[in-house]
C-alpha cells in the first residue's frame, strides 16, 4: 500500500470534502440523485488485484478526466476509514438523506437476518456503500463486490493467476519460503471464500457473478486495466 499514515488522511479527507460539498449542493438544489460508476475488485489471494486497480485508477482518470478524481480502496485504508470512528462519521455525513435512508433501511433488513459471524461487520458495510454511492472508487477486496451487488452502476471484476504465479508473488512480499508462500495463500483462500460462502450464500468462485474474470497468467497488470477499462466505457459507465 503507497499510503502512509499522513498521506493516507489527506487522501480520505479530500475525498470526504469534495463529497460533502457535493451532498450541500444536490440539497440546495433539490435535484435527482444520479448513479456514479463504482468498481469492484474480488480476487484470489497474491494475485496482484491492487498492481491492477492502481493502474486502472490511473487509467480512468486519464481516460475520464473526472471532477471528482478515481481513487483505490484497499484492505488498509478501508480499515483505516472503519477503526477511525471520526472518520466514519465523516464519511457518513456524505450522504444525502434520501442515500442515508436506503442504507438505513438495507442495514435493517438485511443484517437482522446474518448470524453474528457476518453481523460484525456492519460498518464496513456501511463505509463500502457509502464509497459506491458517491462513486469514482475502486474497491479490492472486503467483499465489496457482495455488499453493492444490488447497487446500479457498478462493475464487478474478479482477478486469478496461477497457483504457482501466486506462490512466487507473495513468497518475494512476505519474504518466506515458497512452501510457506503456498500455505499461506491456501489457507487464505479457503478461509475467505469458505466463509462467505457459509455465511452469505455467495460463491466468489462463481464467475456467474461477475461482469469480467481476468486471469494475471496471462495478462500484464497495464493490459488487464486496459481491459476492464474498455469493457467500462462499452457497457456506457463513461
Amino acid at each position: 500500500m503507497a499510503y502512509h499514515s499522513a498521506s493516507m488522511m489527506m487522501y480520505i479527507d479530500a475525498q470526504v470534502k469534495f463529497w460533502k460539498d457535493q451532498k450541500e449542493a444536490v440539497d440546495h438544489v433539490e435535484v435527482k440523485e444520479k448513479s456514479k460508476p463504482f468498481v469492484t475488485i474480488s480476487r484470489q489471494y497474491g494475485a496482484g488485484a491492487y498492481d491492477v486497480g492502481e493502474k486502472l485508477v490511473t487509467l480512468l482518470n486519464e481516460r475520464m478526466k473526472p471532477e471528482h478524481a478515481w481513487a483505490a480502496y484497499d484492505r488498509k485504508l478501508l480499515n483505516k476509514v472503519e477503526d477511525d470512528l471520526g472518520l466514519s462519521d465523516s464519511l457518513a455525513g456524505t450522504l444525502t438523506d434520501n442515500a442515508r435512508s436506503k442504507l438505513t433501511d438495507l442495514i435493517q433488513t438485511t443484517f437482522s437476518k446474518f448470524p453474528p459471524q457476518v453481523a460484525v461487520y456492519r460498518r464496513l458495510v456501511e463505509n463500502v456503500r457509502t464509497l459506491a454511492v458517491n462513486g469514482n472508487v475502486v474497491i479490492i477486496g472486503r467483499a465489496g463486490n457482495i455488499i453493492t451487488r444490488d447497487m446500479a452502476n457498478g462493475f464487478h471484476i474478479r482477478v486469478v493467476a496461477p497457483l504457482s504465479q501466486r506462490v512466487e508473488r507473495v513468497s518475494k512480499i512476505k519474504g518466506c519460503h515458497l512452501k510457506e508462500a503456498e500455505q499461506i495463500i491456501l489457507e487464505n483462500d479457503d478461509k475467505r471464500d469458505g466463509f462467505i460462502k457459509e455465511y452469505v450464500k455467495f460463491d466468489n468462485r462463481d464467475p456467474l457473478n461477475y461482469n469480467l474474470v481476468l486471469n494475471m497468467g496471462m495478462l500484464s497488470v497495464d493490459e488487464a486495466a486496459g481491459i476492464i477499462a474498455d469493457s467500462m466505457k462499452i457497457h456506457g459507465m463513461f
